[in-house]
């Protein structure tokens, strides 16, 4: 991230303030430079202002050493090129560095102006080539994703408002957990009906209705989940997501598919939340009240994470109620808590999306046709106040 006049934003970091201050009066004209005397100053530093895109420390300081501190940094700052002054010559301390604080260019004490700006220069071009490729990655995953997701809503409404249903549910528990790559898990389980489009449309209703499939129709159902999985595994970066689905099956016991011997907190953090709001959404399906399906997937011994299990129940215990509105109500932002259908009964759009523009347009187009929209539609009335969580970010 560039400084306010455009210049590479670097932070220094060393336990000697002339060294610091020696530095700073060299690289100004050329880069935005900020110094920090000693790794506790300059781990506060990096919480401060636009992100750093090149990180410098030195090896010997007191307290924390610059290999811990390069380690801490990457953490705080991933993106930014780390670069190691020393005047130590150790080989195996420097390797410890270099290896645990990711160091893109080791320089020894005293350097020259040019060799430092030099290498500088370098920090900088490494750092704007892994944004570049990092955005262009993510631009292609969220490309993907949305392509995939479109399919299914199209292919299969009923399908595509589960998984929404499904992900605001989980959203809502994962602002009570603490979790890492919380995206992942929230993708795994919007992505996980993906699989519905391998269904007869005849299958894929009965399935979203809750009702009881026969063999045959229960066997397809239960491949859903392999469906699902080779559509996601080749998206890159996607491996999370899949491996998440693959578990969405695995009972915290060890119990169900796959049967590897995998129990407990060794499956995939992903694979136990998916399992659960599943489970818990297809009760709802059928028609159990939020209560007493609550209680149902407490029954079930060992089949749950009891972590998730205790977030689920507090997130069910504080949801909104239900009303019904007419369509010249309905609002961008509100929720559908019911399917919504034509007048002769056809589904137009499944329960749990939140309605969009293009969705609010969509219902409004086919409430001219000549079959219209059934109404009143049901939306989610939001809750009084839910449970008490400031360090959610949502």
């Amino acid at each position: 991230m560039a400084g306010p006049g455009g210049s590479p934003r670097i932070l220094l970091v060393d336990d000697e303030p002339d060294l610091l201050d020696g530095l700073r009066r060299q690289l100004r004209r050329e880069f935005d430079v900020e110094t920090a005397v000693g790794a506790a100053n300059g781990l506060f530093t990096l919480g401060k202002g636009a992100p750093f895109e090149v990180i410098v420390s030195d090896f010997m300081m007191p307290g924390i050493n610059g290999a811990q501190f390069l380690a801490a940094a990457k953490k705080a700052v991933p993106s930014a090129t780390r670069m190691l002054l020393t005047g130590h010559t150790n080989l195996a301390d420097a390797a410890l560095t270099v290896n645990q604080g990711g160091v893109f260019r080791m320089l020894l004490k005293p350097v020259d102006h040019e060799t430092m700006c030099a290498a500088l220069r370098d920090c900088v071009a490494q750092h704007r080539l892994v944004v570049a490729e990092r955005e262009l990655l993510e631009q292609t995953l969220r490309g993907s994703v949305q392509a995939l997701t479109e399919v299914l809503s199209l292919v299969s409404p009923a399908g595509f408002g589960r998984g929404t249903r499904m992900r605001r549910v989980a959203s809502a528990m994962l602002d009570l957990v603490e979790v890492e790559d919380r995206w992942a898990a929230e993708l795994a389980v919007q992505m996980s009906q993906l699989g519905v489009v391998s269904l007869p449309p005849v299958v894929a209703d009965r399935l979203a209705a809750g009702d009881t499939l026969s063999d045959a129709e229960q066997a397809m159902a239960d491949r859903m989940t392999e469906v699902a999985e080779q559509l996601i595994s080749p998206i890159p970066r996607l491996g999370p997501v899949a491996e998440a689905i693959r578990y969405s099956r695995k009972g915290f016991d060890g119990s169900g598919t796959p049967q590897d011997g995998t129990a407990g907190e060794s499956i995939p953090f992903g694979g136990r939340l998916l399992h659960l709001v599943e489970d818990h959404d297809e009760l709802l399906a059928r028609g159990t009240v939020p209560a007493v399906a609550i209680a149902t997937l407490r029954s079930r011994a060992g089949r749950y994470d009891p972590v998730l299990l205790d977030a689920l129940a507090t997130v069910a215990a504080a949801a909104g109620g239900v009303r019904g509105v007419a369509l010249a109500e309905l609002q961008c932002g509100m929720v559908l808590a019911a399917p919504v259908t034509s007048l002769s009964g056809v589904l137009l759009v499944g329960a749990g999306p939140e309605v969009t523009p293009g969705l609010l347009t969509r219902l409004r187009n086919f409430a001219e046709l000549e079959d219209g929209v059934a109404e009143p539609l049901m939306v989610v009335d939001a809750p009084d106040a839910g449970p008490a969580d400031p360090g959610a970010t949502g």
